[in-house]
């Protein structure tokens, strides 16, 4: 069996170590007060080793915090079946001067790997932890917490994995109701197959649910059975009775329908004089209408044509008010024109006024007071006293002269500006002129109408006309003619009729009714024999699950008593019962007395955890140093071939080793 030996390890600014070397026998104990740093050193040999601490947290809070430009460092001395290594990983600051600056800044991190003193790359160095031990193995044999604190699916496999079971095929030959099921699943696998049978069963069950209620109904609808010949023998009895009620209701009626016809020709002649007469009262109603239009035709053209003046009167007006907005602005322009033209005026005569003034005292000695006597420099002076005049009186003249051009274009702009006044204000007459003219129009037009009455249509009342008069006695001479038709009285006979009509429809609905019984019953029957093939179907897979479950837990006890076999002082068990009796799958830890490992007391853990890394120790064909916490809570732990490293909680401020 390989044996991996932690011999020492120095710890240079990790964690709260700042320069820790730590030596390590066959058995190790490290004590000291909570956050003292125990359980650091254990993190410091997995980030050794992987980089990660001992809850896979990757370079989790390792550099110290405050201090800049410090490399964390863990190395260590190990044996592999009494080979030495040495091993190291730095997490080297980067600080980096920028070009253009003078002080450095940090550029994050990198790690460095050794091997023996050899640098390696990070792929280098992992390989070579890999040939040492694989990590997964690591943390299952060097933490006695680590596998119970796995998921218990995952505790089940590591479990099937070191145990070892017996093939499906092996299993299934110890029972003819295994062989089978083995058959049924057609290369599925038992988790597939266990899906698709349970997918069928709930829908064989659905079916069957829906299939109950379908028969219900169908028997709600079924009509009471009835006898068919007797009733067809009654029914053609009131048959017979029915047409001989509606041959004596002819009968009755064939004596006035002569009378009747000809009463109903005379009424038509009364209806035909009494459209003449509307026809007459609508010629004389549309005759008022056409004079009462004719009349007032005088008075709509004079409507009209006031709407026109009315329309002209407001656009002239419209037209008055833009002549007044625009002279008014045309004046107020002049106004401002006027006001610019005086402004240039000032200008010129500020201008004219302004004289030249020589510069005197330029050839004074200002230390010393001294008129200088040089005739070349005084040469000088003059002639520079003569240019500078010339081109104050060059510059006046241009001044005066840009003044005077630019008042004179500002006269040609007033010029135009009281040119324009005029036009408006002609235009302004013009428009006002207008304005009374359409007033007056609009007067005389409107004094017409007044003049003008409106005529109304005339009344006409149809009794005051001759025409109508005469129409009307022909109507009254026809109506003395018609002589009174009692109406035949049949109420007995259609009473009569309508009762036994009744009962004839009853029968035939009976009768029809009858002739779907053996439809429902058919179909109750065809329903009944379906819910039948459900359930046997239901009970079939039922029972393919059942033996699912004697397959699966054949396979669990065997399973059991494999990896129990394996420890001291543990005990799995990898199946159990709801409350109502349900059998499912589980991986619970427990002892010997059946008590699970978590409701066991810390030394007791403690021990269970130890026993389950000798296991897999065992299985792994490995040992590696065991990090063995809360070790104050244990006074003997079981035997191990592992190196054992105690972390034990003491009121030590400092670590004490030994």
């Amino acid at each position: 069996m390989k044996k991996v030996t932690l011999k020492s390890m120095t710890l240079i600014n990790f964690k709260g170590h700042r320069n820790r070397v730590v030596e390590f026998s066959e058995q190790t104990n490290i004590y000291g007060k909570n956050a003292s740093g125990k359980s650091t050193i254990f993190d410091a040999f997995t980030w050794l080793l992987f980089g990660k601490d001992q809850f896979d947290r990757k370079d989790y809070e390792i550099l110290p915090k405050g201090l800049d430009k410090v490399d964390a460092v863990v190395t260590a001395e190990i044996e592999v079946d009494g080979r030495p290594y040495n091993l190291r990983r730095e997490l080297h600051q980067k600080w980096v001067r920028r070009r253009g600056t003078s002080e450095e800044v940090y550029d994050g991190n990198e790690t460095l790997f050794y091997v023996n003193n050899v640098p390696l790359k990070a792929s280098e160095y992992k390989a070579r932890v890999d040939m040492i031990i694989d990590e997964t193995v690591f943390k299952l044999i060097t933490n006695p917490a680590y596998f119970l604190s796995l998921n218990w699916t995952k505790q089940r496999e590591i479990l099937f994995q070191i145990a070892g079971t017996l093939s499906d095929a092996e299993i299934a030959a110890t029972s003819p109701e295994f062989t089978a099921l083995m058959d049924s699943l057609s290369g599925k696998s038992f988790a597939e197959f266990k899906k698709e049978i349970a997918a069928r069963k709930r829908k064989l069950k659905e079916d069957l649910e829906n299939i109950q209620p379908r028969i219900d109904q169908t028997t709600r609808l079924m009509p009471e059975a009835k006898d068919v010949e007797q009733l067809n023998t009654e029914l053609a009895g009131i048959e017979k009775q029915i047409t001989e009620v509606e041959d004596s209701i002819a009968d009755r009626s064939a004596a006035i329908r002569t009378q009747y016809e000809g009463v109903q020709q005379k009424q038509k002649d009364i209806n035909m004089l009494k459209s003449q007469q509307q026809e007459l009262v609508f010629k004389k109603k549309q005759e008022a209408q056409n004079a009462q239009f004719e009349g007032n035709q005088k008075r709509a053209v004079l409507d009209g044509n006031l709407k026109t003046a009315t329309r002209n009167l407001e656009q002239v007006r419209r037209d008055k008010g833009n002549s007044e907005i625009k002279v008014n602005n045309l004046k107020r322009q002049v106004t401002s024109k006027e006001k610019e033209i005086e402004t240039l005026r000032d200008q010129w005569h500020e201008q004219n006024k302004a004289e030249y003034k020589a510069q005197d005292g330029c050839l004074t000695c200002p230390v010393f007071n001294i008129t200088c006597t040089d005739t070349q420099a005084t040469a000088k002076h003059e002639e520079a006293q003569e240019k500078a005049k010339n081109a104050f009186f060059e510059s006046k003249q241009k001044k005066l002269d840009n003044i005077n051009s630019e008042g004179a274009d500002k006269g040609k702009e007033l010029n135009a500006l009281n040119d324009s006044v005029k036009e408006a204000e002609k235009q302004l007459k013009n428009d006002t002129d207008a304005v009374n003219e359409a007033e007056i129009e609009v007067q005389k037009i409107q004094e017409e109408l007044k003049a003008m009455p409106i005529m109304a249509v005339a009344t006409v009342i149809q009794e005051e006309l001759p025409e109508w008069n005469d129409l009307e006695k022909e109507i009254k001479d026809i109506q003395a003619t018609i002589q009174e038709v009692k109406p035949v009285d049949n109420a007995d006979l259609l009473e009569q009729k309508k009762e036994l009509t009744a009962k004839r429809d009853a029968l035939k609905d009976i009768l029809s009714k009858q002739a779907l019984i053996p439809q429902y019953e058919a179909e109750v029957k065809k329903l009944a024999k379906e819910a039948a093939e459900l359930a046997q179907q239901i009970a079939d897979i039922e029972k393919q699950e059942f033996t699912i479950a004697e397959f699966t837990r054949a396979k669990i006890e065997e399973s059991e008593a494999r990896i129990n076999s394996l420890f001291r002082i543990v005990k799995f068990q990898l199946f159990d019962k709801t409350i109502d009796g349900n059998e499912f799958e589980c991986c619970i830890a427990t002892n010997l007395k059946n008590v699970p490992i978590s409701a066991t007391n810390t030394a007791e853990q403690v021990n269970a955890g130890l026993d389950i890394v000798n296991t897999l120790c065992n299985f792994n064909n490995v040992t590696a140093p065991i990090f063995c916490d809360g070790r104050e809570s244990v006074n003997d732990i079981i035997p191990m071939s592992s190196q054992i490293i105690n972390l034990v909680v003491t009121r030590d401020p400092e670590l004490v080793i030994n």
